[in-house]
């Protein structure tokens, strides 16, 4: 091949890449740095707008709709389309990886995109067939879960959003997965997959103004909170939610008799006025219970992801 074929070869990539016709000089074209010049330029095009940095920017909603369909065109994504966000999160920060694994099963070439966001998260963008809905998104995301733990040896969580249609609905969708997993981890931390749309009461009080929290706090249990229990009541507390306040699966699973369970759930009343083996009281109370763990949560974090 010749320089010059070489040379047009590069001005081609170089279109196809961003668009742009160049135009080269006879003098420009004899120069002998010029194909290597080119190269570098197509390199740096492709580094700055390739498709990981433009899901990146999609998910963060650093891409303006006037630009979006125009990019998504460039990268042969359609614009329209059903889709779920994961967020993979890697406990030991070796999201990529986990991102090799994941490549390898789910990024299947028919629309799905993948990205490492960071050390510890990638992003899984998953484009649904016409059959596929929230049950297979929960299976993938549980087949990713246990494929990591067994096979790559990674300890994940995965956090899903709702189905979206859009490419501007993306940035939405990923404010959703990351929430399912803030969310999770502070209510719900047994769990490795969390599904946006079924976080159910925890993403209530997840929701609720700090302020508001503690007013509810105030008003159940005057200066005091559930933080200021034993570890042994809130172990009762927690097993008696666990079966659904049924008091002789609870004891069973607690080792101790069924008057002694009783006798402690009564002191507990005395204590703070809430029954639990009265429906409204057991809300209440786990209700509170959430709200100090969110509270908790706001002090280690500073803040909560909005």
């Amino acid at each position: 091949m010749t320089e010059e074929e070489r040379i047009r070869r590069s001005l081609e990539e170089l279109k196809r890449l961003t668009g742009l016709t160049l135009m080269l000089s006879p003098e420009s074209e004899a120069d002998e740095d010029a194909e290597e010049k080119l190269a570098m330029i197509t390199a740096a095009y492709r580094e700055k707008y390739d498709r990981t940095n433009f899901l990146r920017n999609l998910l963060y909603g650093n891409i303006q709709e006037a630009d979006l369909y125009a990019a998504a065109s460039r990268f042969h994504i359609p614009e329209n389309g059903r889709r779920a966000v994961l967020v993979i999160e890697c406990g030991d920060g070796n999201a990529e990886s986990a991102a090799q694994v994941t490549r390898q099963l789910f990024v299947d070439g028919k629309g799905s995109l993948q990205a490492v966001l960071d050390e510890r998260r990638l992003v899984l963008v998953r484009t649904l067939r016409q059959r596929e809905g929230e049950e297979q998104i929960l299976s993938l995301a549980h087949t990713a879960v246990d494929t990591l733990n067994s096979e790559a040896m990674i300890k994940v969580r995965v956090g899903f959003s709702r189905e979206i249609r859009t490419l501007k609905e993306m940035p939405k969708a990923f404010r959703e997965a990351v929430t399912a997993l803030r969310i999770g981890s502070i209510f719900y931390s047994s769990e490795t997959v969390l599904d946006y749309s079924r976080l159910g009461i925890g993403r209530l009080v997840y929701d609720l103004p700090v302020e508001s929290g503690k007013m509810f706090l105030r008003e159940l249990f005057g200066g005091g909170s559930p933080d200021d229990f034993d570890d042994e009541t809130k172990e009762i507390i927690n097993a008696f939610f666990e079966n659904n306040l049924n008091i002789s699966e609870t004891a069973r699973q607690l080792f101790v008799h069924r008057n002694t369970l009783v006798y402690r759930l009564e002191k507990l009343h005395q204590a703070t006025g809430l029954d639990l083996r009265i429906f409204d009281d057991a809300i209440a109370m786990k209700i509170a219970m959430m709200i100090s763990s969110s509270l908790r949560a706001d002090e280690r974090k500073g803040e909560k992801y909005r």
